[in-house]
């Protein structure tokens, strides 16, 4: 018995021996690899540190002597670029030929094939004789500008460019994306795909009969004037963003250009989303029932919005409320998590919507080439990196506003009532399937089980 043991405790101590060695092994190859990636971005920041000294050491003006007085008819044969347009092969030499599929998410945020791709449909319509810029090297300038926000003078230092042409393809190429891609990337959607919409959320996020959840997000922005109309309620000036994303985080309506003083409400009611659904728009010509009864689709708000028969938003918190009405509150808060996880992925992938100082009129035109790109992205799949979300994430609190109660309407009462009674009728296994069927990049983190811990551990037990 005790050599059994014996022989038992020197088995399971080569195993360890053998499983920590190959611990060792993988983390030393991990850091080899980091390492080498460091090397390679310091290579490309150092190339880029020399060129930008260079070209500013060519930019200083020679010193004027007083035996040889200068010329000014006579241009010096040593200059061949003016400061206003220097140059730079950071794009040629270093983006086009040694960028690895990391490189392009990490320096622009999205990937070599969504890059082509964008150019591709840009194509026929950038038609500007005057610039001899390429539309690819554009584009780079727009994107670098939408993810990273960097200044306009460090990007024409970065592509070899002055800092005017650069503002002037951010506004031209903006304004292309939203005219082109707005129409194929966010649209009011068809009967069909409000029908395919409301099943998904269904399925993925348990809340029957809606087609999208509706927000607003405020943009940081310099201020404008002294008055308090481009402040909101937190006390920094800003812009505000409204849109309506489906249960995958895709926008289908999206509301830009709003001072930071302007409550959602009135936003909404200004919109052509608020006259559609107002007139059955958001309906199917023939209403599917539920409980025996007609019903329309619907959007899930917070209580910054009005309720109607088509916007629903939870109980206000009383101790009166039911417990059938707090499940409801807590089933639409969980619904409404696709709208909070694509602002966030918005404000990360395009870090320009963290803080803005471009001038006013340009600001509204970015923020939806951010949503087209945005939804562009994600169709695409690209990567999404979480420090990208760590980079934002000291951002200003935002507005927390209420609808006043007299924009309610009454009968939006009666389909909230409705579907409380439907969920509350529902199983409570059916119930659990819904809430923890969110897609990972969008649901909230909640806590692991054990016995989600055990199959864990046995899959690591597996791979070592």
């Amino acid at each position: 018995m005790e050599s059994s043991m014996k022989k038992a405790v020197v088995e399971r101590r080569s195993r360890l021996l053998y499983l920590s060695m190959r611990r060792r092994e993988k983390i030393r190859k991990a850091i080899m690899d980091k390492r080498m990636e460091i090397q390679r971005h310091i290579r490309h920041r150092m190339y880029i540190l020399k060129k930008m000294k260079r070209l500013a050491h060519t930019f200083q003006p020679p010193p004027s002597s007083p035996s040889r007085p200068s010329s000014p008819s006579r241009p010096s044969p040593m200059r061949h670029y003016s400061p206003a347009e220097p140059k730079s092969d950071w794009w040629e030499r270093v983006v086009t030929k040694e960028f690895h599929p990391q490189d392009w998410l990490n320096t622009f945020h999205l990937t070599k094939d969504t890059f082509d791709q964008l150019c591709d449909q840009l194509r026929p319509e950038v038609k500007d004789p005057t610039c001899h810029v390429s539309l690819e090297k554009r584009v780079a300038m727009v994107i670098l500008r939408l993810a990273t926000n960097l200044d306009y003078l460090s990007i024409g230092d970065l592509l070899g460019t002055s800092s005017t042409t650069v503002i002037k393809c951010v506004r031209d190429i903006c304004n292309i994306i939203v005219t082109v891609l707005k129409p194929l990337f966010i649209h009011q959607p068809s009967e069909q795909e409000l029908e395919e919409i409301a099943a998904e959320f269904n399925t993925q996020w348990g809340f029957p009969h809606c087609v999208g959840v509706i927000d607003s997000l405020h943009i940081s922005v310099k201020s404008q004037s002294q008055t308090s109309d481009g402040w909101n309620s937190k006390g920094w000036p800003s812009t505000v963003v409204q849109g309506v994303v489906n249960g995958h985080g895709h926008f289908w309506d999206i509301r830009v250009g709003f001072s930071g003083s302007t409550d959602d409400a009135t936003i909404l009611q200004g919109s052509e989303l608020w006259m559609l659904a107002r007139e059955g728009g958001l309906s199917p010509k023939t209403p599917h029932k539920l409980m025996g009864q007609p019903l329309g689709y619907v959007l899930l708000g917070d209580a910054a919005f009005p309720l109607q028969t088509w916007l629903l938003k939870c109980y206000p918190e009383s101790p009166q409320l039911t417990p059938q009405q707090r499940a409801f509150n807590t089933q639409l808060s969980h619904a409404r998590t696709p709208i909070e996880g694509t602002f966030r992925r918005l404000k990360a992938r395009w870090q320009c919507l963290k803080r803005n100082n471009s001038n006013a009129a340009l600001i509204p035109v970015m923020t939806q080439a951010c949503c087209i790109l945005h939804n562009m992205c994600e169709m695409n799949n690209d990567p999404f990196m979480e420090k990208w979300l760590e980079e934002t994430s000291q951002s200003l609190s935002q507005p927390c506003d209420l609808a006043p109660a007299c924009l309610d309407d009454s009968n939006g009462e009666a389909v909230r009532s409705l579907l409380c009674d439907y969920l509350h009728q529902l199983p409570e296994s059916q119930k659990q399937d819904n809430t923890h069927a969110a897609p990972p990049d969008l649901a909230d983190s909640r806590p692991v089980t054990l016995s989600e811990c055990a199959e864990a551990v046995n899959i690591l037990t597996t791979l070592d």
